[in-house]
């Protein structure tokens, strides 16, 4: 008897049982930049469309670099290689091709079976870029393939998901870590001499301790002392002296 409830049970559970299917997606493919800056609310990051490619953080030796443009794809993969239509917008964009950046192609490749692309971009390090700051804006185009157009909620701040604005230059911002007690006056040329002497580079400004930057303020000021002394003073490209701060004299 108990063994003809359990079989009933098993005979009306599977009547009750329905086959349901899963809607998949059904639009067109869509392109984007996938770009997004890191915030606590990881499920819905802050959506950017600008980005700052610079070569200041870089040895002097680096004489070019290249950059790696993510395109996410929105849709369903294919089973086959897809073309991604790209140009450079002229009235937005200040760099000069084969100047500052390689010419970009018209078209690249989404594989098969894929859903995201890295674009080369190629970027020159030229003198100019010390004093200005270049621009390069790409976008995407619609084709047979792709649609780029994507309704998001960042609409309302101007955001583009179909072009991404790269800011290109080898420009140092003045550390968080530099004491001007012990370092003097902020300057490129000073702190890219700090780092030539005493085997630095500008990346370790951001992380040194203040042990550190009152033995680097007292070591340069040596250094500048002796430079001087042997006829070989250093001057800053304003025309003034090169001095560290005042609690290194």
């Amino acid at each position: 008897m108990k063994g003809f409830y359990i079989a009933a049970i098993l005979y009306f559970a599977l009547l009750g049982c329905r086959k349901e299917t899963i809607d998949l997606y059904s639009g067109k493919s869509l392109l984007y930049f996938d770009y997004s800056l890191h915030t606590s609310n990881q499920r819905n990051p802050e959506r950017i469309d600008t980005t700052l490619f610079t070569f200041s953080l870089a040895n002097e030796q680096v004489t070019d670099s290249t950059l790696k443009v993510q395109i996410s794809l929105m849709g369903i993969q294919a089973d086959h290689d897809r073309a991604i239509n790209i140009q450079v917008v002229d009235s937005a964009t200040t760099a000069i091709a084969g100047v500052h950046y390689e010419p970009l192609t018209t078209t690249y490749v989404l594989p098969a079976n894929q859903s995201v692309v890295y674009i080369p971009v190629h970027i020159y390090r030229t003198a100019e870029m010390s004093q200005q700051q270049y621009r390069l804006q790409l976008q995407l185009q619609p084709n047979q393939d792709f649609d780029t157009t994507i309704t998001q909620p960042d609409s309302k701040k101007g955001v583009s998901t179909s072009t991404l604005t790269l800011y290109i230059d080898d420009q140092i911002a003045k550390p968080g870590r530099w004491l001007d007690g012990y370092l003097g006056t902020f300057s490129r040329k000073k702190i890219l001499l700090i780092c030539s002497q005493l085997n630095m580079t500008v990346n370790d400004f951001t992380t040194i301790a203040v042990a550190e930057v009152i033995y680097i303020g007292k070591a340069m000021q040596r250094y500048l002392n002796q430079q001087k002394d042997s006829g070989n003073t250093i001057y800053e490209d304003d025309g003034t002296e090169m001095i560290m701060g005042t609690l290194s004299q």
